[in-house]
């Protein structure tokens, strides 16, 4: 029971430090402090942030069921990640960046929707929607996805 409490516990605290960075990036915060925060929270899943941006969407998938069946928390704390990772691209005019975070995002998000009888995840539904949002707003932008974004890093 103690070690069930201790895992609870950090789950509840990843998750305020996850609000805590959405806020940031939406408050338009420090760049570098961002990033910071990112790779903290990309860490809590055991790899570091620009692997998780490198995976492709089968390699992830891969690291959130590798028995087969999905590993809910490493696999919500992956995708708010890559989630935000997305939104701060689009804020920084990476679209490129932006959409590949994104899509993955929506990809682990979708593993964790409520389907039927299973048990899901009511709230994948509205990061979904968010992230579709986000996707509409690039391509809205001029930005086509698979199309080069035209910034110069």
């Amino acid at each position: 029971m103690p070690q069930r409490d201790f895992i609870l516990r950090m789950i509840e605290q990843l998750g305020a430090m996850l609000v805590a960075l959405r806020k940031m990036i939406l408050g338009g915060g420090d760049p570098r402090q961002i990033e910071d925060a990112l790779a903290s929270a990309a860490q809590e899943t055991g790899l570091e942030l620009a692997i998780l941006r490198g995976l492709t969407l089968d390699s992830l998938l891969s690291l959130v069921s590798p028995s087969g069946e999905v590993e809910p928390t490493r696999c919500w704390i992956m995708a708010e990640v890559l989630g935000l990772d997305g939104l701060q691209a689009a804020r920084e005019g990476r679209a490129t960046d932006a959409r590949s975070s994104l899509l993955k995002a929506r990809a682990l998000f979708d593993l964790m929707r409520p389907r039927g009888v299973l048990v899901g995840f009511p709230e994948a539904d509205e990061r979904i929607a968010g992230i579709d949002q986000e996707l509409e707003a690039l391509s809205a932008n001029g930005q086509n996805p698979g199309e080069p974004s035209g910034d110069s890093a």
